[in-house]
């Protein structure tokens, strides 16, 4: 089947009318190669040429519109099941979209009934350089390993994904921000603890962990995500293995602070 799927991918660089056209075309020039070759060889009337080619046109418009209608939905189905994918194939923890997603339900309800959450941005320290001084493989089990050991901190309310790259993701609902700070701390050390195993030899990995916690101040989820990842520079820019978190602020408006007309 590896030709149908290469004809969707076509199809849908194409778009399906373009495609219709296109297969169009080619059954026009089936049939006017048979009538040629039925002129030529024949001799026959042109008539009867056209007739050959009507022959020839019907089975090129009957075969090419099944296999567009094929890969049509072929394309389809690939399109939907990859909206319906939410986990990360390399660490089995939820992707980007998936996490942005519940992150969002989440902040909405921390900024609609008052209550405390925070996000945690974990970066894996130089796990560039990892993959180039030991291979894709080695990098690939560190960071499979380092969110085997984040995921075991957590409880069960945690929201944990890959966010990109070495880059993983927690938000921490009813969490203020000192104990998002707790957990941060708990995760660095959890990483630090214990060197990884690899082909006998024993790697060194640790992360670098911004914090940041809901407050009255964001208008939406991204400036959470802002404010963790100023954090997470923050913790590189001191050295790497180690927390930094953004500067706490009222999760709500303070209602003393508001102008009354006099």
């Amino acid at each position: 089947m590896d030709w149908a799927h290469r004809l969707s991918r076509a199809v849908t660089r194409m778009g399906l009318r373009s495609a219709w056209l296109f297969q169009l075309g080619v059954a026009l020039c089936v049939g006017a190669f048979v009538a040629a070759v039925l002129m030529w060889m024949d001799h026959a009337s042109w008539p009867a040429a056209l007739a050959g080619a009507a022959i020839a046109l019907v089975p090129a418009l009957l075969t090419g519109g099944v296999a567009l209608n094929l890969a049509s939905a072929l394309a389809q189905s690939t399109q939907q099941r990859q909206m319906l994918c939410v986990d990360d194939e390399l660490t089995g923890v939820s992707n980007r979209r998936q996490f942005l997603r519940l992150a969002d339900r989440e902040w909405a309800r921390c900024r609609r009934y008052g209550d405390d959450g925070a996000l945690l941005l974990i970066d894996t320290d130089h796990l560039r350089r990892i993959n180039d001084n030991l291979g894709q493989r080695c990098g690939d089990a560190i960071l499979l390993e380092v969110t085997r050991r984040v995921s075991a901190t957590l409880r069960q309310s945690d929201v944990l994904a890959r966010f990109g790259g070495a880059e993983l993701a927690v938000f921490l609902p009813h969490t203020d921000p000192l104990g998002a700070l707790d957990a941060a701390e708990r995760i660095r050390q959890q990483v630090a603890a214990t060197p990884f195993r690899w082909d006998k030899a024993h790697v060194v990995a640790t992360v670098s962990v911004g914090v940041a916690h809901v407050h009255a101040g964001q208008l939406a989820l991204d400036g959470l995500i802002q404010e963790a990842e100023a954090a997470l520079r923050t913790a590189k820019d001191a050295g790497r293995n180690c927390v930094r978190a953004a500067p706490i602020l009222p999760r709500q408006s303070d209602p003393s602070r508001s102008v009354t007309p006099s």
